[in-house]
């Protein structure tokens, strides 16, 4: 693997530790500063070339790795309605936002709700291009860790210890959305090749386990993809900090995440997340 373009070949956790230059960028203090009053008011000034260096790493990490990681890039304690301006600013020439839920609401604040952190969260792909998630304030367990899986590897590994299972994850089958934001009935192949040559993948596994057409040799192919996926080569851990950027391209990254135990009140965990589409 060379380069910071993987095309057809499929990254592993060990690849991804000792190349956090390709996908993981930090902002100085100073460039923060810049950024922000301009991102604010929408007008380029002293912070262009700080949002040139930004927007050019989104990108080519994007098409690098199919996942970007921007850390610092913007202050957590602003308020929502100036974080949302911001950051809907700093990333208008990637894509746009779209409605990530039945109410039709283009970001969301994502809160423990009834203990439902402490509940992990297994690998899916969401109905969008691409999931943007800005990290307000990470869990105060530690908990929370984003978990990561390129589609590439994953087939890769399939292809060659279980073709017959591949071969079914090939076929179309059934996500049943009823209810959700976006297309209802989503019919497609789970991994299949892209028109960039790239290997691509849907998957939501509670949705698509809820189909009726389920039969024996379908429900072991889920159950040998949930293990694949559980790999330690396979599953690269991300934890947030206050300020980070995280964007995944839905159609070549499988994400997750870890359970946490949260604290009530102003020390909660708090992700602020959008749903886009590719400019």
């Amino acid at each position: 693997m060379t380069g910071t373009t993987i095309d057809d070949i499929g990254w592993t956790s060990d690849y991804l530790e000792s190349a956090r230059d390709v996908w993981s960028l930090s902002v100085s203090d100073d460039d923060r500063r810049l950024l922000w009053p301009d991102s604010l008011t929408g007008r380029w000034g002293a912070g262009e070339e700080a949002y040139t260096t930004v927007r050019s790493f989104i990108a080519n990490s994007l098409d690098a790795v199919g996942f970007v990681n921007v850390r610092n890039v913007i202050s957590p304690d602003a308020s929502d309605d100036d974080l949302i301006t911001s950051l809907s600013r700093v990333v208008d020439e990637i894509g746009g936002a779209i409605p990530q839920n039945a109410q039709g609401d283009l970001w969301t604040v994502l809160r423990d709700r009834d203990g439902d952190g402490a509940t992990e969260l297994g690998f899916h792909c969401d109905t969008c291009d691409l999931l943007v998630l800005l990290c307000l304030r990470p869990a105060a367990d530690g908990g929370g860790t984003t978990k990561l899986a390129s589609a590439r590897h994953v087939y890769d590994i399939i292809a060659r210890e279980r073709p017959d299972v591949l071969a079914l994850l090939q076929e179309e089958w059934r996500f049943d959305r009823s209810g959700r934001a976006g297309q209802q009935i989503v019919v497609t192949p789970i991994l299949f090749t892209q028109d960039d040559g790239t290997i691509g993948c849907y998957y939501q596994t509670r949705t698509v386990r809820a189909s009726a057409e389920l039969d024996a040799r379908r429900l072991e192919a889920l159950d040998y993809l949930d293990e694949v996926l559980y790999r330690p080569e396979i599953a690269f851990g991300l934890q947030l900090g206050a300020g980070d950027l995280l964007m995944i391209r839905n159609s070549r990254v499988l994400h997750g995440r870890s359970p946490y135990v949260d604290v009530p009140g102003p020390q909660a965990r708090r992700i602020l997340r959008a749903w886009m589409n590719e400019r």
